[in-house]
């Protein structure tokens, strides 16, 4: 039989495609890229726009293809479970965000049956569900799952009630996890889950893990895919400010440069905090890019704040801003919010924080024009070879270079390019 797999959303859901990529090989399925037997379709639910992008890859695929098994699971499903909507999916199997590892098991038990399966469960206090990848087919970089849930409860946001409660992976299967990709090929590791910060095995912690990682041999990079301004720690930077492995690059969600948002955004820190902070990580690490997650439109948020906001951000410097518009989400404390922002002022504010983002994006890259850094080569494609630096400067050249090859290049206006 042949599968095939769609991925929406975040690194997490990327990193659990892939283990369920690997299961279906084991299983003896082979991978197609249309017209396949089985379609997973691993969802996002963060904001409305990912719902819709959902529900029309399920749609589009049953319409397509009548005969298929479909498979859904992830976010959206998991949310559908929790307010009564699951009748809205059009699939064969429909699980949330539990028994991912089983999904082949379902299959298989579907295309004996025929009949629909549903698998929900209460996630509040779910126990870890282990994945572990040892191998791939891009040998440059590789995501590692660590943690899943979150018990902070932002006020916009639902990923708590479908994510469940925050669990972390054995920090021993977390490192034997690591070496095995290391000692496959893999030179850059990327620590990833939906609040990586807040990753805990007992007394150990995530200023323990990132300690250990950076000692294994053959690493090259350690990154890790977005942490929390205050979980950077004075234990988890002394480890980023003493290791050249721990590349300079954090990805830190503000969220919002209005200190009376931040508050409705039940955010846990003010402006001065994330500022002082910022201030003393770049004291620390040389050649340091700091990308960042800001909402705009949130309910309440008047020019004036949205002004002070853009103000903040670029004073902050940000070398990246990924902006994403207010979505109410069903559940949430701020959905009940009553000053709603006009949605043509929110496109608004959203064309204005992209040029912001363009703007300082360029500032940093000019920074850069002229030296000479060390580049890991990903793919080529159309001639081109392309690859990042550790602080993830996007790099394209026609120099020839293989995929996983790490060289060192002299960085000018041709071969830096602004990221997507």
């Amino acid at each position: 039989m042949t599968f095939n797999i769609k991925t929406l959303g975040c690194k997490v859901n990327s990193y659990e495609s892939e283990f369920i990529y690997g299961l279906f090989i084991e299983k003896g399925f082979s991978y197609c890229e249309e017209k396949a037997d089985v379609y997973v379709v691993n969802t996002c639910t963060v904001t409305n726009m990912a719902d819709r992008k959902s529900r029309q890859i399920i749609n589009s695929i049953r319409r397509d293809n009548p005969n298929s098994i479909i498979a859904v699971c992830g976010c959206f499903s998991q949310n559908c479970y929790n307010t009564g909507k699951l009748d809205s999916i059009n699939a064969d199997i429909v699980i949330g965000n539990k028994d991912k590892s089983k999904i082949v098991d379902y299959v298989l038990e579907y295309s004996k049956n025929k009949e629909k399966i549903e698998r929900f469960y209460d996630l509040k206090g779910a126990s870890f569900e282990n994945m572990e990848i040892t191998g791939s087919y891009d040998r440059t970089r590789a995501y590692v799952k660590i943690e899943d849930g979150c018990n902070s409860f932002c006020s916009y946001c639902v990923i708590p009630f479908t994510r469940g409660s925050v669990r972390s992976k054995n920090h021993e299967s977390v490192i034997e996890e690591v070496i095995s990709l290391v000692n496959n090929g893999y030179k850059e590791i990327v620590l990833t889950g939906i609040h990586t910060g807040k990753y805990n095995d007992g007394e150990y912690d995530f200023a323990d893990l990132v300690k250990d990682l950076v000692k294994v041999k053959g690493l090259k990079r350690l990154r890790v895919s977005s942490i929390e301004i205050n979980e950077l720690n004075d234990r988890v930077l002394e480890v980023f400010k003493e290791s050249d492995v721990f590349v300079p690059h954090l990805h830190i969600p503000l969220q919002s440069g209005s200190d009376k948002v931040l508050q409705l955004m039940n955010r846990r820190y003010d402006k001065a905090f994330f500022e002082e902070r910022i201030s003393y990580i770049r004291s620390i690490k040389k050649d340091l890019s700091i990308t960042t997650d800001v909402i705009v439109g949130f309910p309440g948020e008047t020019d004036e704040m949205h002004k002070e906001s853009m103000d903040f951000i670029k004073k902050i410097a940000f070398t990246k801003v990924h902006v994403f518009p207010y979505s109410d989400r069903e559940g949430t404390v701020a959905s009940k919010f009553k000053e709603k922002v006009n949605g043509l002022i929110k496109k608004e504010r959203v064309k204005e924080l992209l040029l912001i983002s363009e703007n300082l994006e360029k500032d940093f890259y000019s920074k850069y024009v002229g030296k000479e850094m060390e580049v890991l080569f990903e793919e080529n494609k159309e001639g081109y070879s392309i690859g990042h630096t550790a602080n993830f400067i996007k790099v394209k050249t026609k120099e020839e270079h293989k995929s996983n090859e790490m060289c060192k290049m002299l960085l000018n206006e041709e071969n830096i390019e602004l990221s997507n």
